[in-house]
């Protein structure tokens, strides 16, 4: 193949090369109107379509804003029918509180009553108690002191009996020597007299000194009689006053 065979090959291959492009130019005017065509018929469709959904929107917003007012005003209502009844049960409950405070300062108040009671009986039982004890302490003392003055008495009037007894055991010895020496003085102032006169030689010259010692001593008995009726008359004083 020559040159020119190889340019006018070139030559066509341009020309439909140039072809081509211009067929894309018209192609691409074309879809461009064409799409240019559609887009104002989709758009004036769509824009329809879009004005109902939006209608469709604009009516469920109302309708959502309207559930939200009414589900607004229902939870503000719960919650204040929920205060109230809260308000009612809190009430109840201090209420009710209030009556068990009271039951129970009502319960302690009775306890504090009664165990004053049990106080008061309690101290009038110690008073009366100590009463009891200072009066049989008393009690005590003067049956001490009894006993004591019985001890005193008793020793006293075994004294007493012993003494007396033996004043009585003297009187007696006393009064016996006195009965034996009286028949015996009538007879020594007998001898005395017949030995004074002399008118008997039995006559002893000691009869008068025998008739004057037996004078002298039942003089002396005498004396010593009287003393112990006197000592025997205290000592009857003395047990009369010592209740013997």
């Amino acid at each position: 193949m020559n040159q020119t065979d190889l340019d006018d090959d070139h030559d066509d291959v341009v020309v439909i090369e140039q072809r081509d492009k211009r067929g894309v130019v018209y192609i691409a005017v074309a879809a461009v109107l064409g799409l240019a065509l559609g887009g104002l018929i989709g758009s004036s469709i769509t824009a329809s379509k879009w004005e109902k959904t939006y209608q469709v929107l604009e009516a469920q917003y109302q309708k959502s804003q309207e559930t939200k007012t009414e589900q607004a005003a229902i939870v503000e209502q719960n919650k204040t029918t929920a205060k109230e009844e809260f308000d009612k049960q809190l009430a109840a409950a201090m209420e009710e509180q209030e009556q068990k405070h009271q039951q129970a300062m009502a319960s302690v108040e009775s306890q504090r009553t009664e165990l004053e009671k049990v106080n008061m009986s309690l101290e009038a039982q110690v008073a009366e108690q100590k009463a009891q004890l200072e009066q049989t302490a008393q009690q005590n003392a003067k049956l001490n002191r009894q006993s004591d003055m019985q001890t005193t008495m008793l020793e006293r009037s075994r004294e007493l009996f012993q003494q007396e007894l033996k004043i009585k055991q003297e009187v007696e010895t006393l009064q016996k020597e006195r009965d034996e020496l009286v028949p015996k003085l009538k007879t020594l102032k007998k001898e005395c007299d017949v030995y004074l006169e002399g008118k008997s030689w039995d006559a002893t010259s000691d009869s008068c000194d025998k008739q004057d010692a037996a004078s002298s001593r039942i003089s002396q008995i005498d004396q010593m009689l009287r003393i112990h009726q006197m000592d025997l008359e205290q000592i009857k004083a003395l047990s009369e006053e010592l209740g013997l």
